[in-house]
């Protein structure tokens, strides 16, 4: 197959594997960056036509893909979506659609589809933007978390503790028209979490997050560290719920012990792999290439 990888970053441990890995099993791999598309809508005709810009030489026409990997970050969310668009509208198979893709990438949208499905997740408040901060937080209890929207990697996550502190930077991000989402701090995950690495109908790679010392947030990206853990049945059920929840088929999803039960934190459209290979000793890039090729002969 000829396949292309949606990323600005060719060089990141995720793109890598996934393309050593699909060289490995005798296919070709493009690794392109989405904000170097260009893409051409024609009156009355049904191609889609997407060009491609790269740092040196003329833009050219991008040849016909197999299948298309989005492995694009927060900064390429909409250009990476409308050119994830563009090859459904042309037949390709994208392994995460666009509509799936995006609505995990907005946390608060994706914390209100678990919701719908029953699926439970931390206590969570959204405000529009006319309503006073002081206001907002007094619907919360302390300590709380807030969260950017559109944040990853641990970042835009903060840790509250006081209503004055929350006041302050609720007020600053305000002003900078920064969406945000209040949380519940759940003091008694110490800082740890559950990353489960779901493709299709099953988990196919988890791991124990803990946040270093000091450190409320479990990402590798923050200093975090991992070991091997094994997960319950009930674990399981609940990533793979949350999963298809989102219309997802490959997904990163968070979980979180709390004294009411299992928690859905968050659930990733494009998780890295870095940290989950190591940890499990699973070949999680060679699990996508095939679960790919499979997707594709039946389409």
């Amino acid at each position: 197959m000829k396949l292309l990888m949606l990323c600005r970053e060719a060089r990141l441990y995720s793109c890598q594997r996934l393309k050593e890995v699909a060289i490995q099993c005798g296919h070709e791999m493009d690794i392109l960056d989405p904000n170097r598309c260009i893409l051409k809508l024609t009156e009355n005709s049904p191609h889609f036509d997407i060009y491609y810009q790269p740092k040196e030489g003329e833009a050219y026409l991008l040849p016909d893909y197999d299948a298309v990997l989005p492995r694009f970050g927060t900064a390429s969310t909409k250009m990476g979506g409308a050119v994830l668009r563009h090859f459904q509208a042309k037949g390709v198979y994208c392994l995460n659609k666009e509509r799936a893709f995006l609505i995990a990438r907005d946390k608060w949208q994706s914390l209100q589809i678990l919701r719908e499905q029953d699926i439970a997740v931390p206590n969570s408040q959204l405000s529009g933007v006319e309503t006073e901060p002081k206001t907002a937080i007094q619907k919360m209890d302390l300590p709380l978390i807030i969260k950017t929207l559109n944040g990853s990697q641990g970042i835009g996550v903060m840790l509250m503790e006081t209503s004055q502190s929350a006041v302050s930077i609720l007020e600053t991000l305000k002003q900078a028209n920064v969406p945000v989402l209040l949380q519940d701090f759940i003091d008694e995950a110490r800082g740890e979490d559950i990353r489960c690495f779901v493709i299709g109908d099953k988990v196919v790679a988890s791991m124990q997050r803990m946040g270093r010392e000091g450190e409320f947030r479990a990402n590798f990206h923050r200093g975090g560290s991992a070991q091997k853990i094994i997960l319950t049945d009930e674990e399981k059920r609940l990533a793979v719920s949350a999963t298809k929840a989102l219309g997802l088929e490959v997904s990163g999803v968070d979980l979180i012990r709390a004294k009411s039960g299992l928690l859905v934190l968050e659930v990733n459209a494009s998780p890295g792999l870095e940290m989950i290979e190591k940890t499990s000793g699973v070949d999680v890039a060679l699990q996508m290439i095939l679960y790919l090729e499979k997707a594709v002969s039946q389409k």
